[in-house]
Formats: structure tokens, C-alpha cells, sequence
């Protein structure tokens, strides 16, 4: 299994440039032209102005039961810059309304920094990889550039460039070309997924159109510190987020 490397902030970079020069160099070896393929990018497409809305819906489980809460997140490019690091970066304001005729009013700022190697977004003050160029098989540390003890997450991508639909309320949308990312499940990592506990971030990113769709959930089977086994199909506490892209424009 192939592991991404991205123990420094400069590493990709540097990787790609190390492979370009000897592309080059093979290519005068032989007199021929070798064209290089730009990492594509446009699954994470920004501009300021841009805008997108999502239709989110919290669960939550307390001792096995049930609650639900829904409201919209619009997410607003406000600003281009160019970061400390010297690398593109987009601020984002994520708004908050619990119904679509209610008044926006802001929750919290992001920050997008997408390059040739990678996606890198920024929330809480806290740097996640969230996409890896070239796209391949594989995976990554989420957490590769924060320094928070304890929060390595891996991803990686499943269902390279198929199709999508998402559906939210009574609108339904197919994407034909899409990527997914994913935790991983556990026959390649216990810790995210086993009898005592269930943990699954995914999202799926459409070509041209960006994030089209977030779940997160986190189960806990038994009480902690306990020595109760798990029964089938009760959570003692759990809460899911599912993000739904419903409208976007500028």
C-alpha cells in the first residue's frame, strides 16, 4: 500500500519540481517532446465572490435515542491572498441560517490554500490535507501539517472519477465525474472502525463544481469505562453531520 509522504510543507512541491527537471532532461536525452500533465486541481475550484449552500442535518444519539437538527451553511469566497509560505490562498466565510428565509449571520472563517500538490484548508486554526495531486491510490495523513498531539487522521481517495447523486429534500443531482475521500474502514485500520467504536469522515468533490458532499459520523457503543459489550444496533452516544450541496454562484 502506497503511503503519501508529507512530513514538510514543501515536500510535494519540491517532489513535483525534482520530476518535471528529469522529465525535461530525459526528454533532451532523446530529442523527443514530453508533454507534462498539470495536477487537476478543478475539483476544488475557487474565486472570490463564489458562493456555495448546503442543506445540513445533525443527528445525535444520547443512550440510544435519537435526536435531529436542520439548517443551512453557505460558504462565501471573501478573499484572495498570498500566505506567509508564499502560497495562494482563499479566506472563506461560512455563514449559518436555520431556514431558507431566515437572515444569514456568520459562524466561522476558513481558510483554502490549493496548490499543485495539494488542497490544505484550515479551520479552528487547525491545517488539514484534505486533497492529495496527482490523484492515485493510496493515503495520507489528514493532520500531516498540524501539530495538535493525537489528531493523525488518514484518508484516502475511493471511487476515482465515477458518478454521484445526492439527494436533499426533493431535489436530487448526479455528478458524472467525481472523487471521493475517505477514512479508512476496518479491515485497514481497527482504530477508526471495530466493536466498540465507529468513526467515518467522507466527502465527495465533483469536477468544476467543488464539495458537493460531507458526512461525518462518530459512534460510541458502550458507556466509557464500563466493561459492558456492545449490543447490535444500540449507540450509547453518537452524532452524524451530512452536508449537501444545494445551490452555488457568485
Amino acid at each position: 500500500m502506497l503511503r503519501y509522504s508529507l512530513v514538510k510543507g514543501w515536500y510535494s512541491s519540491r517532489c513535483l519540481l525534482a520530476a518535471a527537471l528529469l522529465a525535461v532532461a530525459v526528454a533532451g536525452c532523446k530529442n523527443e517532446s514530453v508533454t507534462i500533465v498539470p495536477a487537476d486541481t478543478n475539483y476544488y475550484p475557487l474565486a472570490v465572490g463564489d458562493f456555495r449552500i448546503y442543506n445540513v442535518t445533525d443527528t445525535i444519539w444520547t443512550r440510544n435515542v435519537k435526536s435531529y437538527n436542520q439548517f443551512q451553511f453557505r460558504e462565501r469566497v471573501a478573499e484572495e491572498y498570498v500566505d506567509a509560505t508564499g502560497r495562494q490562498a482563499f479566506r472563506v466565510v461560512r455563514s449559518r441560517r436555520n431556514t431558507a428565509t431566515d437572515p444569514w449571520v456568520d459562524d466561522s472563517v476558513l481558510v483554502v490554500s490549493p496548490a499543485a500538490g495539494n488542497v490544505l484548508v484550515t479551520r479552528n486554526n487547525v491545517r488539514r490535507v484534505e486533497l492529495i495531486f496527482p490523484v492515485r491510490e493510496g493515503y495520507w495523513n489528514a493532520n500531516a501539517f498540524n501539530d495538535i498531539e493525537g489528531t493523525k487522521e488518514n484518508l484516502r481517495y475511493i471511487n476515482l472519477y465515477g458518478p454521484f447523486t445526492t439527494t436533499s429534500g426533493s431535489t436530487t443531482v448526479t455528478y458524472p465525474k467525481t472523487l471521493t475521500t475517505s477514512t479508512l474502514d476496518d479491515r485497514l485500520d481497527p482504530d477508526y472502525i471495530n466493536a466498540y467504536y465507529y468513526f467515518r469522515v467522507r466527502q465527495v468533490y465533483a469536477q468544476g463544481e467543488g464539495l458537493v458532499y460531507r458526512n461525518r459520523r462518530r459512534f460510541i457503543y458502550t458507556e466509557p469505562g464500563t466493561v459492558d459489550a456492545p449490543v447490535p444496533g444500540v449507540i450509547y452516544r453518537g452524532a452524524t453531520r451530512t452536508e449537501v450541496l444545494v445551490e452555488k454562484g457568485r
